[in-house]
């Protein structure tokens, strides 16, 4: 393990440039145009941006992709299982040193951030802003002993960039101040998506539907990972619940995941559901352009973007596990939130696709979302937030009423 506080300083090309500092776990795909976006924005505004980022657990997604560039470090984690609880350590003490101000992930498992809190206690340094969820949505007691702990260390950042709404609610309901809460409206680039949308034409989808045999007007998709929170059998039985109501539904599942057997299995003696496997980045646009909805009723994350971008409205149900993102799905407006019963579901999905001005009214909320919900406007929420928390004054929790000036 290495625990060395050796100094190291990364090169800088302005010297007078305030430096922000963010450590992740990993660095997926997803996030590197926000990396690249934010720090060319930050520079703009006299702040030099750097990234130290590890590598994924073995076995395990997403994974890290490697970015060669003189503001970004990549180091080896070094991952342990403590009983039921992971835990994870960052050997990036020897690169914090000179940092004053660092942006890290909100996780109890990530053992420098305990680190860097002790080293604030006593040296009023570096300055610490979490990003994240505020709480773990999926956790299936809310109680736990990782739960208060979570709680508990909610309060001890400087400054917090939250997710979306959801999560500012949350950081805000522990008691911490909404002065310092940036909501960055969590999002990831979807350029590529939107260029192969405007590519697609419609005889490549009519040459599709025709290979999948597909013969009804009222498609829909399933697209995602296939595994339990996603909840595979509700979505089946309400499919079963739709065919039933309007004959010519048919159902289109992309994707793949431990519970891709119970899909295999409907798709082998179901001739309208039609199960085509894992596709991955613009592979993926023809399947929702010949779709008129995106049927999910489990979980919800950053799928909801995608549906916004090909004008896809997304269902799905109001149960408590989604991802933050879901803030951003309004019902009736840009996709639908129903009630948690297959019947409730599937009638929901039938009075849409019978309905066309109710398609025309949520695909035009789609269009809206996702002008609204850009990775742009992701960049411009951030770098508003870290410039509002480098200018303002430095707070420490437990002497509110002794604020001394950055």
């Amino acid at each position: 393990m290495d625990f060395s506080i050796t100094y190291h300083f990364f090169p800088l090309k302005y010297e007078l440039m305030q430096t922000v500092l963010i450590i992740q776990r990993i660095l997926p795909y997803y996030r590197i145009k926000l990396f690249c976006q934010l720090r060319h924005k930050l520079a703009l505004h006299g702040i030099s941006l750097k990234l130290i980022y590890g590598q994924e657990k073995m076995g395990t997604v997403p994974r890290t992709q490697h970015i060669d560039e003189p503001w970004a470090v990549r180091v080896e984690n070094q991952y342990w299982a403590l009983g039921k609880q992971e835990l994870v350590w960052q050997p990036v003490l020897k690169y914090v040193l000179g940092v004053d101000s660092i942006i890290v992930e909100q996780a109890n498992r990530l053992l420098v951030n305990h680190c860097l809190l002790l080293r604030r206690k006593f040296t009023n340094r570096p300055q610490i802003a979490y990003w994240g969820h505020g709480k773990n949505l999926q956790a299936k007691n809310k109680h736990s002993s990782r739960e208060r702990l979570k709680h508990r260390l909610l309060g001890q950042a400087d400054w917090w960039f939250a997710y979306t709404s959801i999560s500012a609610k949350v950081v805000a309901g522990a008691g911490f101040s909404k002065d310092r809460i940036t909501n960055v409206q969590n999002t990831i680039d979807v350029l590529e998506f939107s260029e192969a949308k405007e590519r697609t034409d419609q005889a490549a989808i009519a040459r599709l539907k025709t290979n999948l045999g597909l013969k009804g007007k009222n498609v829909c998709l399933y697209c995602g990972g296939i595994y339990s929170e996603k909840r595979i059998l509700f979505l089946l039985e309400a499919c079963l619940k739709i065919k039933y109501l309007l004959p010519d539904f048919e159902m289109i599942i992309v994707g793949d995941g431990p519970d891709q057997h119970l899909v295999e299995t409907a798709a082998r003696t179901t001739h309208w559901l039609h199960y085509v496997g894992p596709k991955h980045g613009v592979d993926r646009v023809p399947f929702f352009l010949m779709s008129k909805a995106l049927l999910m009723p489990g979980m919800v994350g950053l799928a909801v973007v995608d549906s916004f971008v090909a004008g896809t409205p997304l269902f799905t149900t109001d149960i408590p596990i989604h991802s933050p993102e879901i803030a951003y799905l309004v019902n009736g407006v840009n996709g639908g939130i129903t009630p948690n019963s297959t019947d409730a579901y599937a009638n929901a999905v039938v009075e849409y696709l019978t309905s066309e001005s109710m398609q025309t009214l949520m695909q035009r909320g789609c269009e809206e979302s996702a002008k609204k919900y850009s990775l742009e406007n992701m960049v411009d929420h951030f770098t508003a937030g870290i410039r509002a928390w480098l200018e303002g004054p430095v707070y420490r929790k437990g002497n509110s009423d002794t604020v001394t000036t950055g």
